[in-house]
């Protein structure tokens, strides 16, 4: 789906953020300067991701083994897509793309999994009853800032809903 040494299709700023396309979460790491290590261990390296909600606050937890430490990746269901919302009403499997990013947008690490069946249904149940809360956009950017200076990304495992090795 995505190829190496393509470019992304948006551009975005440095850091962690989420993409989505239908039935697939795309998680995009952009760093300017990746070395060739961390390139090769985002290829190989196991991969855990847990799906967290903490108060009103829904995030992916990503940690690359040996590369990148547990980062947090905040979504919030008021911006989320009609491809999103529809994509919560139907069965099937839910994908986690996992891109890295250089500074030019170019793809130098894709890498897709599939969630597990359980895990897929447990993570469009919670943000179809989000998505009924009507949590505004400002209530959960206040939310996360909250949480984000109470907490580093790590601690917010408790709360996680599931975790996947992948």
């Amino acid at each position: 789906m995505f190829e190496v040494n393509t470019k992304y299709p948006a551009e975005a700023a440095e850091g962690l953020w989420l993409d989505y396309q239908p039935h697939n979460w795309i998680i995009v790491i952009k760093d300017p300067a990746w070395t060739v290590e961390e390139l090769r261990k985002g290829r190989k390296s196991h991969m855990i991701l847990s799906f967290v909600q903490k108060d009103i606050v829904d995030a992916f937890l990503l940690e690359i083994e040996d590369c990148m430490e547990c980062s947090d990746i905040p979504f919030c269901m008021a911006d989320a897509s009609e491809d999103m919302i529809r994509g919560l009403q139907e069965a099937g499997e839910e994908k986690i793309t996992v891109l890295m990013t250089d500074g030019a947008d170019t793809i130098r690490v894709s890498r897709t999994f599939t969630l597990r069946p359980e895990h897929a249904d447990l993570l469009r149940q919670r943000l179809t009853a989000r998505k009924e809360e009507r949590i505004s956009a400002d209530a959960f950017d206040a939310a996360y800032a909250k949480t984000a200076e109470a907490y580093e990304p790590f601690e917010l495992e408790p709360w996680a809903v599931f975790t996947e090795r992948l």
